[in-house]
């Protein structure tokens, strides 16, 4: 009876699994968050790339950028607003929403980047809130590192209601370049805000 018991509630947790994460072609993707509601996709988004060293964070925000060229949903370039090395904080990101009236702020940044110890009972790691606090360490350079696996967290945050309201984690495995990192990612980020309909393409 106790093996019996034993195999459903592997089979059970196995299901689980399968529900929380979906493959992203070398990669996966892990769903943390999901409070839409099943509202109307976003049609003006704020890109913010943090990961990585500030070429990459470029590099980043303009592929994805570009991938709404033609698309019924907008999407902006934090760099091409504030700057190619611009800082990131709440007053700036305020402004910036308010003056080219943004519904949404995409962030990617490196799990991990956020740092505990620099501020005590600041929320981190999914607790992370952009509209709560400042995270000065996200303004520093970071490299990212290939020939393993590379964790990206993504965040969507309704700018009128100010509030995370989705987010994920994007896993790669086997990268071989910083390029082909952010390529890939940018392709399963975007997938899986469409698979969630918080953008239209």
């Amino acid at each position: 009876m106790r093996n019996h018991c034993s195999g459903i509630l592997l089979a059970f947790t196995l299901l689980l699994a399968g529900c929380a994460a979906t493959p992203a072609g070398n990669g996966t993707i892990i769903k943390a968050l999901d409070e839409t509601g099943g509202d109307a996709a976003f049609r003006n988004i704020l890109v913010i790339s943090v990961a990585g060293d500030f070429p990459d964070r470029v590099r980043f925000e303009q592929a994805f950028a570009s991938r709404f060229a033609d698309a019924d949903t907008r999407a902006t370039a934090y760099y091409t607003i504030v700057g190619r090395r611009a800082l990131l904080n709440r007053e700036v990101l305020n402004n910036v929403i308010r003056v080219r009236e943004f519904d949404a702020v995409i962030l990617t940044r490196q799990k991990g980047q956020d740092r505990p110890e620099l501020m005590p009972n600041r929320p981190t790691g999914h607790a992370f809130d952009l509209y709560r606090y400042d995270y000065a360490e996200l303004n520093q350079p970071t490299s990212i590192k290939t020939g393993s696996t590379v964790s990206f967290v993504v965040e969507a945050y309704d700018a009128s209601a100010s509030k995370k309201v989705w987010a994920i984690e994007s896993l790669l495995f086997d990268t071989v370049s910083v390029a082909s990192v952010i390529d890939d990612q940018v392709e399963a980020i975007i997938a899986e805000l469409e698979k969630d309909e918080l953008v239209e393409l």
